[in-house]
């Protein structure tokens, strides 16, 4: 029993949240007065802001030039808590803020310091790119658009498979000119998840730094990058892929073309530079201006980021200059939200105005406009921030071995229920077409969604109850992930604890995940993490649809991978409970042999980096302008892309190549 002035209390904080929530009770009913919930608008609501957009409490800190590098750890020790990142070039350190202070506390804090230069959050940053799908070579409608019907497609708006014969970058024609991608000039580095480098249809293509490779101060890397680059996410020199991501922009780049394996890479003899900012869950400003840093210092003169974010960062605008000056041109990804980045969107580094970063649109197989593709209707075409699209429709590279669980596809028949109390509903609710678990029965989900006249069932007293499902996933997985969509209707005890909830946990055992990890859940009223979902005083809380756990103990191990939802109620009253719906479940493991489709800006975006490799191959003298100019001369305009891009074209090698200067000592071969 609790104590009578807990007890007490408890009844107070009922009030206060029936009144401002207003909430009709009829003991020991309880009625949601509110307006129909719209599942699908919740799921683009929450799709909009589903990801952090930074790390709570660390931030990026940009000394002035004054401060000697020495002096840059001590001066940041002044000021937060240091966490080991420096950047000499970058003149910036990480650290993390006081546990007593906000981040905009934090940061205008930080800020008075006159030794300060700037200061940012760690941001977040994301691949670009949705879940999946030269014997091969027909499946590359990018490369050559005959018309053909790909098997097995991912995407398929607009009709647009098959595709119009001719909508593609006529790479076949330009390989007439060159196909080679050899030369200092022409080192592509791949900033993202990492690569599979000893894939079969890779390893003869990757950048060679066994001999010796430097960090991104310059300092020499103890071994060398023996695994074609760095890793700044782990900190070491194996940027192997753990997601498949990278893998498949790289070899977009430059699969080894020519050779009877697979497909071939816009450059068929490419030098692909590995450099992992990415983890498991995206990756941070600072791990992607160190990639660029070492990028440049290491002779790579293209960067492709198939990558974004929605915050500005001064620290990877100050590397994006950095590359600039050295000649480099990035190739960077508009971004996947669908959105006007005139309007409401915001996509980072794309939207950056560095001369020497050009931003990619996605191109369905008739030169549409790809529905998830972002782009910019700016009324002055020099202002628009997207410049050319390119091919990202159905784009087949390399992968890995991906098995994927859809549970809404199974109405959750074959989920297991253990129960003290109240159970979770053995029939699945179906409301707006779409099925969910619910616990009692479905009369909360029927009044959330559909405004149904019900009177809500409540979970009875005491209840401990839970419903789970165990998983099979690849042997050697190296990440598993889920995504699920929560509404939950209990009682908050505090900011941190509720009396009555509905939890999530996992375990890499077979049984019930009762006591297994518990999977907490961003709660954008509090402005953290909490382990247990309830009513928040104002209303359910709601999960972000595509709030993307990582589920670390199901990686590396075995095959069982076990998902469960716990209910639990305290013994003084009743709570409508809550629902649990769109639950998905990726895992995927490292593979050599394995290729698939995949959408995305991040498929165009090495579209163009391949074509701009060829052009700097065949032209060594180019610089990164002459590249763009290049660029903007061979490009097609295409009306998907009038009024929505800069330039309002879509890549073509083949003008692009034969729009080149003559050039002397060079011999085009084909091949």
């Amino acid at each position: 029993m609790k104590m009578n002035q807990q007890s007490i209390t408890k009844i107070l904080t009922i009030a206060a949240m029936l009144i401002a929530s207003n909430i009709l009770i009829s003991d020991p009913i309880w009625k949601l007065n509110q307006t129909k919930l719209d599942l699908d608008a919740l799921r683009t609501k929450s799709k909009s802001s589903q990801k952090l957009p930074y790390l709570p409490g660390e931030v990026v800190i940009q000394f002035k030039k004054t401060v000697p590098d020495s002096e840059l750890l001590r001066q940041t020790s002044k000021l937060a808590t240091v966490t080991g990142g420096l950047n000499l070039k970058g003149h910036f350190t990480t650290a993390k803020l006081l546990d007593s202070e906000t981040m905009e506390e934090g940061l205008r804090r930080i800020k008075r310091d006159p030794n300060v230069e700037s200061v940012e959050p760690r941001y977040l940053y994301y691949k670009q790119a949705s879940a999946p799908n030269d014997p091969q070579f027909a499946r590359l409608w990018g490369l050559s658009n005959t018309g053909q019907t790909l098997a097995s497609p991912s995407y398929m708006a607009n009709s647009s498979n098959p595709g119009t014969s001719g909508k593609d970058m006529n790479v076949l024609g330009g390989w007439d000119v060159t196909t080679s991608c050899l030369g200092s000039n022409a080192i592509v580095a791949v900033l993202d998840t990492g690569v599979t480098y000893n894939h079969e249809d890779l390893v003869g293509n990757m950048w060679d730094g066994s001999g010796g490779c430097v960090n991104q101060n310059g300092t020499a890397i103890g071994g060398g990058c023996p695994n074609h680059g760095y890793d700044f996410v782990n900190n070491d020199n194996n940027p192997r892929d753990e997601e498949g991501h990278g893998t498949h922009v790289a070899m977009t780049i430059g699969a080894v073309g020519n050779n009877s394996i697979g497909i071939t890479g816009v450059c068929q003899s490419a030098k692909i530079m590995a450099v992992r900012v990415l983890g498991l869950g995206g990756g941070t400003n600072d791990s992607v201006a160190n990639g660029i840093y070492f990028a440049v210092r290491n002779g790579a003169k293209i960067i492709n980021m198939s990558l974004g974010g929605p915050s500005f960062s001064t620290a990877i605008n100050s590397a994006i200059e950095y590359a600039r000056t050295n000649d480099v041109l990035v190739v960077v990804a508009a971004g996947n939200d669908g959105a006007n980045l005139n309007g409401t969107g915001a996509s980072y580094p794309c939207e950056n105005t560095n001369a020497n970063l050009i931003c990619i649109a996605a191109l369905d197989q008739k030169h549409a406009l790809a529905n998830f593709s972002n782009y910019d209707s700016n009324g002055t075409a020099a202002n628009r921030t997207v410049d050319f699209g390119a091919p990202g429709t159905n784009i087949y590279s390399g992968y890995g071995n991906e098995i994927s669980y859809n549970e809404n596809a199974t109405s959750y028949s074959d989920w297991t229920y253990s129960t003290v109390g109240t159970a979770w509903s053995s029939t699945t609710c179906t409301v707006q077409n779409f099925k969910m678990l619910a616990n009692v029965d479905c009369t909360l989900p029927n009044l959330l969604f559909d405004n149904a006249s019900v009177t809500l069932s409540t979970v009875a007293l005491s209840t401990n109850s839970i419903v789970y499902k165990n998983f099979t996933i690849p042997s050697g997985s190296t990440n598993v992930s889920l995504s699920h969509f929560i509404i939950s209707v209990g009682e908050r005890q505090n900011s941190t604890s509720c009396y009555d909830y509905i939890q999530a946990r996992y375990s890499s055992t077979a049984g019930s995940p009762a006591g297994g990890t518990i999977l907490p859940m961003y709660d954008s009223n509090f402005g953290s993490f909490k382990d247990q979902l309830c009513w928040d005083n104002t209303d359910p809380f709601v999960s972000d649809t595509s709030d993307t756990k990582i589920l670390t103990n199901c990686i590396g191990g075995g095959t069982n991978c076990t998902v469960g939802y716990r209910m639990v109620s305290d013994n003084l009253d009743a709570f409508p409970g809550g629902i649990v719906a769109d639950v998905y479940l990726t895992a995927w493991a490292p593979s050599t042999t394995a290729y698939t489709n995949l959408n995305g800006t991040s498929m165009a975006t090495p579209n163009v980096a391949g074509v701009a490799a060829l052009i700097r191959s065949y032209n060594p003298s180019f610089t990164y302008q002459d590249v763009i100019t290049k660029l903007i001369e061979g490009g097609v305009t295409e009306t998907a892309l009038t009024g929505t891009t800069q330039y309002g074209k879509a890549i073509n090698a083949n003008n692009s190549l034969k729009h080149l200067k003559q050039v002397t000592g060079v011999t085009a071969v084909l091949q």
